[in-house]
This record gives structure tokens, sequence and C-alpha cells, in this order.
């Protein structure tokens, strides 16, 4: 059984219907096929759907809301590897070779996910070729994911560097607001940003201070607001 609180959820669920997502879809009617036995929950902000070096129990399929991904070491260092969107199958590579989670999952607002064990998951992609294809299909996306984090952690050679490319990267999922500046939510709190980009939280809190006093981001109780993305561009680049 999954480890996070769980509660049924009757009601039909969004689904992501872009392109990127179209595994996402394939995956889902995979299962409605093959009557596998799953759980649709709800969790709060904050629950921890598994956790690093658990045995594993079955993925999730993150319906809505995110959580960040993320690994640590003996001492206590946690990395934020990525935040998971709706749509990503989470546990998967764990699942496929019977080992306990590589990472933990915790979600940063509320979400909706379906579990499906990993007796079923198995099944469904031993019964025919196609749902062994979707799942494959998923596996390398989020490796080509899981890559592109580890470049913007590892390439750059500055913490100044790494949050500037964090923010762009936020930037491409954020919308424009009515002054033309892109606003992005202010949901990770600064010792979150600090395990995305492996600094330590005072280093980031001095980084935005400098960031505003530069007028390049402009900083309110729920946002975040680039103002010159030019000159973030710039500062990733170093």
């Amino acid at each position: 059984m999954p480890s996070a609180r769980q509660i049924e959820i009757d009601e039909p669920l969004e689904v992501p219907t872009n392109g990127a997502r179209d595994d996402f879809h394939l995956l889902l009617r995979e299962i409605n096929a093959s009557n596998a036995g799953n759980l649709t929950s709800l969790h709060g902000r904050g629950e921890v759907l598994f956790g690093e070096g658990e045995l594993v129990r079955g993925v999730y399929i993150l319906r809505t809301g995110r959580a960040t991904v993320s690994i640590s070491s003996r001492e206590g260092r946690v990395v934020i590897l990525r935040i998971a969107q709706v749509g990503d199958v989470l546990g998967l590579n764990s699942v496929l070779r019977g080992s306990s989670y590589n990472a933990t999952v915790k979600t940063i607002e509320a979400c909706r996910t379906q579990f499906i064990s990993r007796a079923h998951l198995i099944e469904i992609m031993e019964r025919n070729q196609s749902g062994a294809n979707v799942i494959s299909q998923i596996l390398s996306r989020e490796l080509a994911e899981l890559t592109d984090r580890a470049r913007s952690l590892l390439l750059p050679q500055t913490a100044n560097a790494r949050l500037a490319h964090l923010l762009l990267e936020w930037c491409k999922r954020s919308a424009v607001d009515q002054s033309n500046l892109v606003r992005i939510d202010k949901d990770l709190t600064q010792e979150q940003i600090a395990q995305m980009i492996c600094s330590s939280r005072e280093t980031v809190t001095r980084l935005l201070a400098s960031l505003t006093r530069r007028n390049i981001i402009r900083i309110t109780s729920d946002s975040i607001f680039i103002s010159d993305r030019a000159a973030l561009e710039r500062i990733a680049c170093c």
C-alpha cells in the first residue's frame, strides 16, 4: 500500500492534453484496458509519496499538482533533482528494477495521484508490446529531463549562474503579466531553491537580494517577476 495518507476520490481527474504528454494518455489507456487494480488518492501539501531507500510498491501517476524529486547523502544534504509535473510517472525506474526507491518524492502543493502496483505494471508490460513501448517512452523522457537538470547543476561554475539557469528554466513554463513581465509563482522556499542549485539557503538569500537591487527581478509575497531576462541570460553564461 502507498505510504502517503490515502483519500479515495470518485470524480474524474484532469489530465494533460499537450503533445508532450501523449505517452501519459497511452499509459492510462493501457491501465484501463488491463482492469488493473489502482487507487486514486488525494495528498496534502508536504506529504511524502515514497522515500529514498524504501522497498518499491508501485508507481504514482501524478494527475494534478506538483512534487519535488530529491536525493540525499548520509550527512543529510539534500539535492532536488527536478519538480515533477502533471503526467509524470513517479518511481518507474525503481519499480522496473525491482529494488528500493532511488529518490524521495514530496508534494509541494495538493496533489492527486493514481497508484499502480508493481505486479500490475509488469502485467501491463507483459500482456502486449504497446504497454512496454509506452513505458519505454516515459523512461526516455525522464532520462532526458534528468540529463538537462544535471547539465544546469554541474556545468555552471558559480551559484549565481546556477540560480540564473533555474529562473530561466521556470520562465519557460510561466505566464507574462500585463506589464510584459514574466511571473513565476513563488511556491518553493529559499531552502528548496538552494537544494535545486546545490547551494545554501544563505547564498540564495544573498543572490536574490543582489538580483533585486540590480532590477533584474522583483519579488513579492507570492511571485518572482523577471524584469530583465537578457541580464539573467548573461549571468547564466558565466
